[in-house]
């Protein structure tokens, strides 16, 4: 008699029961006599049924009691065994859910310094930049807050030149955007309502106010718009069809270890299968495809069809995604003309610490990155010439960053202080070196950033004063460029 693997029941002689594929979960055909999988690794456990036994059948009865008791643990730890072998592959996925899994554990670590409350807080963050310092002898100073939570955000700020200094403030909701200077009356726009003013017909039809409604919308609501280009990049990696690659070896962290992958090949029937998820996640939101159909001139179909035709069977490129430990080893792209390229992450104390970019045997992009004794040190190279480097020690938070340009005749050099804050970090750079004649001397820098968890929002007041945009005539919008162009005219 056999026994069906999720519940242990008996099944009527005659009914073939499926094995499952440990890797996906699913039916497939299998010897008579296949092993049982370990639950947990998937591999093969290396065992020989007894006499008068076949995996996946009861035992003939034994002579005695203890043979019996023998035969049911077997059974059970059988049952038990294809059971958890479908738990596990069902909990693991298909090969582009780990591949998805293993990128986003690859890159989650990829600063050297703590920055996560930028990614973590998005929706309830605070940033506040000041900047002093003296440009060819001239004063120049600079303070900008950035605030934003899921309905609102706001840029303020204050901005000095010599004796000369101005402040602006700008503040968006999920109806308006508005804008308020010293010196000026604020001004606003409702991107939710019916407009009949000028300014549609100065701007001579280029740019109408559907489409700054449209832009705007979506800048209100983009959340939704991100989480369905998110879904569409599962879905899109779902449509690929993987085969199982053979074991290539790799660097990760400092040792060669040999490492599985799936290999998918992206040609013209899979491109058009993954824009079509792509597609598909725009159409949900019909205004974008409006305006971009409208500045395009190109109906959507028609832009997707355009990109498959210009695909032919030479542009086929053959992907490897080879994994280790559930993360990124390496990626693969073997086009059918044209060189191999290789994205290899060599490790470290986090996957992306150490990395190539290797296009034939040439290595076109590095980072380098390694600790010792709390010190951190990072480079990177562009085709073999370094283009920045950093320096931080985490004992005393002080941090060194230096630009050099691709030729390596001019650099500049920030230095200061990183350290952590209640709900957040903050980055103080209080010199700065220049290593080239082409920059102006700048004199008592200081450049402070600070984000923290916690938006303050700074609203502009809206009075009988403020001038409407979308509903302005043409006189008071002149009337407005007068009074800026009069404003700037002091600097």
């Amino acid at each position: 008699m056999r026994f069906d693997p999720m519940t242990g029941q008996p099944i009527p002689e005659g009914n073939e029961q499926p094995k499952f594929d440990p890797a996906t979960g699913q039916p497939v055909q299998q010897a008579q006599n296949r092993p049982a999988f370990d639950p947990m690794t998937g591999q093969p456990i290396n065992q020989t049924p007894y006499q008068g036994q076949s995996f996946g059948r009861a035992p003939e009865k034994p002579k005695n009691k203890s043979g019996i008791i023998l035969g049911v643990v077997a059974l059970a730890v059988v049952v038990l065994a294809v059971f958890l072998v479908v738990k596990v592959a069902a909990m693991f996925g298909s090969p582009a859910t780990k591949i998805e899994r293993a990128l986003v554990n690859t890159f989650k670590q990829s600063s050297v310094i703590d920055t996560s409350v930028l990614q973590d807080s998005a929706d309830d963050l605070q940033v506040d930049v000041q900047l002093e310092g003296k440009v060819e002898g001239v004063n120049v100073d600079a303070s900008i807050s950035y605030a934003k939570t899921k309905k609102e955000m706001s840029v303020s700020g204050e901005v000095g030149a010599s004796v000369i200094s101005t402040n602006f403030n700008f503040y968006m909701n999920q109806s308006k955007v508005c804008f308020g200077m010293k010196g000026l009356d604020p001004v606003y726009y409702d991107f939710t309502e019916e407009k009949d003013g000028d300014l549609e017909d100065l701007m001579g039809g280029d740019v109408t106010f559907d489409q700054i409604d449209t832009v705007l919308k979506t800048l209100a609501d983009s959340d939704s718009f991100v989480k369905d280009l998110e879904k569409a990049n599962s879905k899109a990696l779902a449509t690929l069809e993987f085969e199982k690659a053979d074991k290539e070896e790799f660097e990760v962290n400092g040792k060669d270890v040999k490492c599985g992958g799936y290999t998918t090949t992206l040609d013209k029937d899979s491109i058009e299968a993954m824009l079509e998820e792509y597609k598909s996640a725009l159409e949900s939101h019909e205004d974008i495809v409006d305006l971009l159909e409208e500045i395009t001139g190109t109906d959507l179909d028609d832009m997707v069809e355009e990109i498959t035709d210009e695909m032919d069977k030479d542009s086929e490129v053959e992907i490897t995604f080879y994994l280790y430990k559930d993360q990124v080893a390496a990626i693969v792209l073997k086009p059918k003309k044209g060189e191999k390229v290789e994205i290899l992450f060599e490790g470290g104390d986090y996957p992306a610490q150490n990395m190539k970019v290797k296009m034939g045997k040439e290595t076109i992009y590095e980072v380098k990155g390694k600790e010792k004794n709390g010190k951190v040190t990072q480079e990177v190279y562009n085709k073999n010439t370094l283009t920045s480097s950093m320096e931080y020690d985490k004992e005393s938070g002080e941090i060194s960053i230096t630009y050099n340009d691709d030729y390596g005749d001019s650099s500049f050099t920030m230095s200061g202080k990183y350290e952590k804050v209640k709900g957040g970090f903050k980055l103080t750079f209080d010199e700065i070196e220049f290593d080239s004649y082409g920059y102006d001397t700048i004199d008592d820098f200081e450049l402070t950033i600070q984000a923290t968890k916690g938006a303050k929002i700074e609203k502009v007041d809206i009075d009988d004063d403020a001038l409407d945009l979308g509903n302005a005539d043409e006189d008071e919008l002149k009337e407005y460029a007068e009074d800026v162009e009069a404003l700037f005219g002091g600097f």
